[in-house]
């Protein structure tokens, strides 16, 4: 492991406002005259705050500099051990297939060697101040990604009144993070973390990204973050250049979404949002009885419902108006494998191991389309659900 410069405020003060859209795709940041937290957690006014932004990591140049060498108004904090310079940092990746090569933010206590065996690892990584009250969208996300899958790992994220650890307030977030099943398994893929909300949460707040892990050879998990935004709709995972800035998702009105008994009204091949509530989805290798009759398919147990001894299905959901129905023909069969943002979603309302989702609200917006015979939507491009 390279090691890194210890980090000094002095040289943060100075490079606070130099350089910074290297880091970000935002121009126009807002200095504000007051604040509730500065860096490194002294009660100061913040040395950036953003309102909208989005932070691709593309002015890495190497492995291994920490975040707040990086990007000015990012911080980190070393809890333990406190003689070991690791922490969040950078690194890159060859993407052959892609042809280019990625940059992101990586925390790992793995060590080749095994010298650092025995110790426990436990660093935090603290977004700059976000402006909540004047940003236009209250919401933030990121990607996340991981590989060699530990118990002993922890990441956590948190919404904080301060840029340290020791924040008077402090909220752990539920968030969709990588896990060890696919995508986001072992540098699999990327995992979207959706659009976060974070209103009513105070008027300038910081994200802190909290790992813990033990050191050693093959001891740790590896997770790396990317394309971290504030104050606009999540974007696909960006492989583009630097200075270049990915398309939005849609913006979508899900006051107007329709139910599912107007979305079986709608001819095939129309573009649109719907709501319904998770009751169930399509076994796991199914027969080919969906061809046949909806009712074939339900009696061979091809579908399931709740109250199943189990849950196999991950790349579909079955929405309804009602929260308890198992009557097909009021169903729609929403497809979670075809496009970026449906992956995102099979992370969030598959319910192969959660049968704790049925019920759940999920609104998406995309294309009516037949699936295995069945009314549904596909080609999702913008979702949210709600527990």
């Amino acid at each position: 492991m390279k090691k890194m410069r210890k980090f000094a405020w002095i040289f943060m003060a100075a490079m606070t406002v130099a350089g910074f859209s290297a880091c970000s795709n935002s121009e126009d940041e807002d200095l504000p005259t007051g604040g509730d937290g500065g860096e490194g957690g002294n009660p100061s006014t913040p040395s950036v705050v953003v309102k909208d932004t989005i932070y691709q990591f593309n002015n890495i140049e190497a492995d291994f500099t920490p975040i707040n060498e990086l990007c000015p108004g990012w911080t980190h904090e070393i809890i333990s051990p406190s003689d070991d310079d690791r922490t969040w940092q950078s690194k890159t990746f060859n993407n052959t297939s892609a042809g280019v090569t990625e940059k992101y933010i990586q925390a790992t206590a793995h060590s080749g060697d095994d010298s650092n065996a025995g110790l426990a690892y436990d660093w935090w990584m603290i977004s700059p101040a976000l402006n909540v009250k004047d940003a236009a969208k209250k919401v933030f996300s990121f990607y996340s990604e991981g590989a060699y899958w530990q118990s002993s790992t922890k990441l956590e994220v948190y919404v904080m009144n301060e840029p340290k650890s020791t924040a008077s307030s402090k909220e752990l977030l539920n968030v969709t993070l990588a896990t060890s099943a696919a995508p986001g398994g072992n540098f699999k893929g990327w995992v979207a973390s959706g659009d976060i909300n974070l209103e009513g949460k105070g008027d300038i707040v910081y994200i802190g990204f909290h790992y813990t892990a033990e050191g050693g050879k093959g001891k740790s998990t590896t997770y790396c973050i990317d394309d971290f935004a504030f104050g606009r709709n999540q974007v696909e995972h960006f492989l583009g250049e630097a200075g270049e800035e990915p398309d939005p998702t849609p913006e979508v009105d899900w006051t107007k979404a329709k139910t599912v008994a107007e979305a079986l009204e709608i001819a095939d091949g129309e573009t649109f949002a719907v709501k319904g509530y998770v009751v169930g989805c399509i076994k796991n290798d199914p027969s080919n009885t969906f061809y046949k009759s909806f009712d074939e398919a339900k009696q061979a147990g091809d579908i399931e419902w709740a109250g199943a001894a189990e849950f196999t299905g991950y790349s579909q959901v079955f929405i309804a108006d009602n929260a308890e129905e198992t009557d097909g023909s009021k169903c729609l069969l929403v497809k979670l494998n075809d496009t970026a943002a449906a992956k995102s979603l099979r992370d969030a309302a598959k319910l192969e191991g959660h049968p704790e989702r049925i019920g759940m609200t999920v609104y998406v917006n995309g294309l009516k389309k037949a699936n295995y015979g069945l009314p549904g939507i596909r080609e999702i491009d913008a979702f949210k659900v709600e527990e």
